[in-house]
């Protein structure tokens, strides 16, 4: 991969637990292949959510009413510029926490910008990093990623996963050599190959 940016969003709302910990783990190997790297926790932005305005799909420039009332534009310009996406978010009731939600609810206006060009390239790479404390569960991650995959269309992102199960108390990732191998592995493979 020749030098591009990378972006690593941290998407817990609990600070230094196992998402984060994944995210740093993404971001050193970033910075280890000599990737221009940049690490986020969302929760360190403040996102309002989407009041359902439809206003972004009516306005020339698809802006949000709400962008001077928040971070959420910083951030969702950051996923829109960033060469290569990695996600670390932890499952919360068989879904993405409450804070990255909105952050996607909020991203309807790169929707209906890109509802204008139609265009369906996918020339960039999302790595999502999923964690779940349940063992079992077929459907665990499925909706999940049926919203990170329609939430990344419009910034042409394709979605390529990893997801992790029985990864819950605080340190758990910390203390699961395994977990953080294929961490590791799994985006080497697309750091390194591009």
């Amino acid at each position: 991969m020749s030098k591009t940016d990378v972006l690593v969003l941290g998407c817990s709302p609990r600070k230094d637990g196992n998402s984060d910990y994944a995210a740093r783990i993404l971001h050193k190997l970033a910075e280890d292949l000599e990737l221009e790297s940049e690490l986020l926790f969302l929760r360190d932005y403040k996102v309002r959510p989407c009041i359902g305005c439809h206003q972004c799909a009516l306005r020339q420039d698809f802006a949000c009413i709400l962008d001077s009332s928040d971070d959420c534009r910083t951030v969702l310009r950051k996923i829109d510029h960033a060469g290569l996406l990695c996600l670390c978010s932890p499952i919360f009731f068989y879904h993405l926490p409450a804070g990255f939600k909105a952050l996607i609810d909020r991203s309807q206006s790169y929707y209906e910008r890109w509802m204008k060009t139609k265009s369906s390239r996918f020339d960039r790479k999302a790595l999502c990093v999923l964690l779940a404390g349940r063992k079992k569960g077929d459907l665990l991650f499925s909706g999940s990623l049926l919203t990170l995959k329609y939430f990344l269309e419009p910034f042409y992102y394709e979605v390529y996963d990893l997801c992790l199960r029985g990864i819950d108390l605080k340190d758990d990732l910390v203390r699961d050599e395994a977990g953080r191998t294929q961490i590791s592995r799994f985006a080497g493979q697309y750091m390194e190959g591009g």
